[in-house]
């Protein structure tokens, strides 16, 4: 809508509404009776209380991108995961050769079970005075070596079951089963799209107006509409466009919301008095600034800029007109401000206020 309204602003013929020069009626022959004013159809739109609305376009993203890589240097086993999978937090992607791990745990615990016997004995005829203080606790060092030697080589064995730290979709997956992996190299890549993130920039001057926690309004390409809440605003303006990055987020739970939509976001101001009309109401001053022509209580035409409150998908919301303004909708184009004017006493229709002249 507000490239509907940019194209026929650019359009529309620029009259200057100060100009001297205007339309005339040509005279009777030979008679000096006075010209006949101008006809114009008006209408007193009611001014409601209306959320002033700013409408960027931003691109949804992932909350976070995770990328997991191999801890140990292995040969792939098995697969256990596809691409576009959706994964739960632990689930298994790809399991690595054991080669003998299986057996060093073994006798890892083996070893620990013994220590700690020898510790307990110890530890009585310690307490027996039949042993120095020094040889329990050389049998309490034995005990942590044997209980490091265990853990060291339990998460050895852990790594070689890659699985997903969190829940998410399976973006990437970088090995086959067969490849061998080095210590470092990425296996898989997830996406954490709950919740689904959309980054939009925000001009300078308008960032005052939001806060973190405020809602807003999305639209996705796919035509779906959804609430969204302010997460983070950036406390930098980017120097080369001086708008200032805020992140909304939405919830998306089963994450079918794609990350990289492209999205129009509503962003919601504080309330003002504003009226709806149709975009082809609106007229250029001079200066190419857009506002409304309209009568005042003696037929005489004003001119007032206005401020787009928000658009919908036939109608401009419009602030600065005068309460008691009645905006000029036919007849328009031919008549300047100041201009003494006939107003159409008929009721304005319902077609006439949205169209226009």
């Amino acid at each position: 809508m507000a490239v509907a309204v940019a194209i026929f602003l650019m359009t529309a013929d620029v009259t200057d509404i100060n100009s001297s020069e205007h339309q005339t009626l040509s005279q009777d022959d030979g008679l000096n009776d006075p010209a006949p004013l101008p006809s114009v159809h008006a209408h007193q739109f009611k001014q409601q209380l209306t959320d002033k609305v700013l409408t960027l376009y931003g691109r949804t993203q992932a909350d976070r991108v995770i990328t997991i890589s191999a801890e140990i240097p292995a040969r792939v086993v098995a697969v256990h995961s596809q691409r576009g999978e959706s994964l739960k937090p632990g689930q298994e992607i790809v399991r690595l050769r054991e080669g003998s791990l299986q057996a060093q745990l073994k006798y890892a615990k083996a070893q620990l079970k013994q220590a700690q016997q020898e510790y307990k004995s110890a530890l009585s005829l310690f307490k027996k005075n039949h042993i120095a203080e020094n040889t329990l606790t050389l049998r309490e060092v034995e005990v942590a070596q044997a209980e490091s030697s265990l853990e060291q080589l339990q998460i050895q064995w852990d790594n070689t079951r890659i699985k997903a730290p969190v829940a998410g979709i399976l973006n990437q997956r970088h090995v086959e089963l067969g490849d061998f992996i080095d210590t470092g190299k990425p296996v898989a890549e997830i996406l954490d799209l709950d919740p689904l993130v959309i980054s939009i920039d925000v001009p300078q001057s308008e960032i005052s107006a939001f806060a973190v926690n405020d809602k807003a309004q999305v639209r996705f390409i796919t035509g779906e509409t959804s609430e969204a809440t302010i997460r983070y605003i950036d406390r930098q303006a980017n120097a080369a466009t001086r708008t200032f990055s805020v992140e909304l987020t939405v919830p998306n739970a089963d994450m079918a919301i794609p990350a990289g939509l492209s999205v129009e976001a509503d962003l919601f101001m504080d309330k003002v008095s504003a009226i709806a009309v149709s975009p082809a109401l609106l007229a250029l001053d001079a200066g190419g600034q857009p506002g409304l022509k309209w009568v005042d209580q003696n037929s005489v035409v004003q001119f007032s800029p206005v401020k787009i409150v928000k658009n919908t998908s036939n109608q401009l919301w419009l602030s600065g007109i005068p309460i008691d303004a009645k905006v000029i909708t036919r007849g328009q184009g031919f008549v300047r401000i100041g201009d003494q004017v006939d107003v159409a006493t008929a009721n304005v229709s319902a077609t006439e206020i949205v169209a226009g002249d």
